[in-house]
């Protein structure tokens, strides 16, 4: 009910971090042409007439770097956290509701004997840790397939470190697995399923629907 109510302001996250996807290679480079010619700007020129000379050129090429900076973030407003917003306000918090109140139930099985000790699959219950760990497993292969699913392709010359980024990211994930397997077995449900709508909808939404920023040209690097 909660994704079905708040399925406009997903469809805009969607919108906002695919283009952020796209957006994030060209904003670095950039950023990076702006912090260079920041230094040279800063470093030393020389003396007499070639310093001046070299002086000038740099403020050039720093206000040329300032203005393309401003213009591609004011035209594409452009945000390293942009489209997180859905998740930061409507599924963290749903999530930590979540915790809590099961948090509370076993705190008071009294109260909740009905869901307390009811079993669940393999489960006895589901405010009780997986005893065999296939959801915390399950849930950190659903997070992942986010990643393996709906990563960006990798730059000309940086296959290596995406790669490693990749590699990194999926021991992360496990790694997680023992630190969160004394959680609630219905956490965990929940997360998997969360993980996956996620995932899918992303490389459906941005396989069918997602319309790309406008590029200038003028942001691109010079070849």
């Amino acid at each position: 009910i909660s994704r079905l109510l708040t399925w406009p302001w997903n469809v805009r996250s969607l919108q906002r971090r695919c283009d952020g996807m796209m957006l994030t290679p060209i904003y670095m480079k950039i950023a990076k042409a702006y912090a260079d010619a920041q230094k040279r700007r800063g470093g030393a020129g020389g003396t007499g007439a070639a310093g001046a000379e070299k002086a000038e050129l740099d403020f050039e090429d720093f206000e040329e770097a300032s203005a393309k900076l401003k213009e591609f973030t004011s035209s594409t407003k452009f945000f390293p956290l942009q489209g997180l917003g859905y998740q930061f306000g409507c599924i963290m918090p749903i999530g930590l509701t979540g915790y809590f109140t099961l948090r509370g139930m076993v705190c008071h099985p009294d109260s909740f004997r009905d869901f307390v000790t009811t079993p669940t699959l393999w489960l006895d219950s589901l405010v009780l840790p997986d005893p065999y760990g296939v959801l915390p497993v399950v849930s950190a292969l659903a997070i992942l397939s986010n990643i393996e699913l709906n990563a960006n392709a990798p730059q000309p010359g940086q296959e290596r470190d995406a790669e490693y980024f990749k590699l990194v990211m999926r021991g992360a994930t496990l790694a997680f697995v023992p630190v969160t397997a004394g959680l609630p077995a219905a956490i965990f449900l929940w997360i998997a399923t969360n993980g996956l709508y996620t995932s899918l909808l992303t490389w459906v939404y941005r396989r069918y629907w997602w319309v790309p920023p406008r590029i200038d040209p003028k942001w691109l690097p010079k070849p």
